[in-house]
């Protein structure tokens, strides 16, 4: 982050965030949120559980642990988010969409996998500074490499689960069509000339 960019400010509410979280776990594998998760033992959250097997997230609820990034630490993940996806022409920077907010949820969740991540990703953010510069960003696959691939896979999985991150991949989802006009000219020639070679 420069001196010339704002501070990054938080763009989207818990409860979007936590939907995320499933989201994001669900298309990762990791099933965060999907499962019981007690009490922590060994310093590990005390006093903190998940939502259970079954969580109503179509009714409001307050999350049942607190953000753990102190500001500078969001303010670190906000740089380097956007370092890893910043904006271009077709596709917004990963701070526009509230990675960061993202970020924060998921370390802070008492689950395996993002306590897990958890040491790593804050250790990582502590050390970039509240404003790292670009030769520390680019000095982090090298310097840092389980922290960034990790980060990244993060700030990744997380961008391409929303509506800008499909429009970037160009992923139209379930669009219904009038019509199918079948393969092109051109496809159906390339098979022909395959099953001819097999004598079909």
């Amino acid at each position: 982050m420069s001196d010339e960019q704002q501070p990054y400010v938080r763009k989207i509410d818990r409860r979007t965030a936590l939907t995320w979280i499933g989201v994001v776990g669900a298309a990762t594998a990791v099933g965060a949120g999907v499962v019981v998760y007690g009490p922590k033992i060994g310093g590990k959250t005390p006093g903190t559980k998940g939502y259970g097997t079954d969580p109503k997230l179509v009714e409001p609820a307050p999350a049942p642990w607190p953000r753990l990034l102190s500001d500078g630490e969001l303010q670190a993940a906000a740089a380097l988010s956007d370092f890893i996806l910043p904006a271009s022409a077709t596709a917004p920077a990963a701070t526009a969409l509230g990675i960061p907010d993202f970020i924060d949820e998921w370390i802070s969740a008492p689950y395996p996998d993002q306590e897990k991540d958890r040491p790593l990703i804050r250790n990582g953010l502590k050390a970039l500074g509240p404003k790292p510069d670009a030769a520390k960003l680019s000095a982090l696959p090298k310097a840092s490499p389980d922290f960034f691939k990790r980060f990244r896979y993060l700030v990744v999985g997380a961008y391409y689960t929303t509506e800008a991150g499909f429009k970037d991949l160009g992923y139209i989802g379930n669009v219904s069509r009038a019509t199918d006009p079948g393969p092109s000219a051109e496809v159906k020639a390339a098979l022909e000339r395959e099953l001819a070679k097999l004598g079909l």
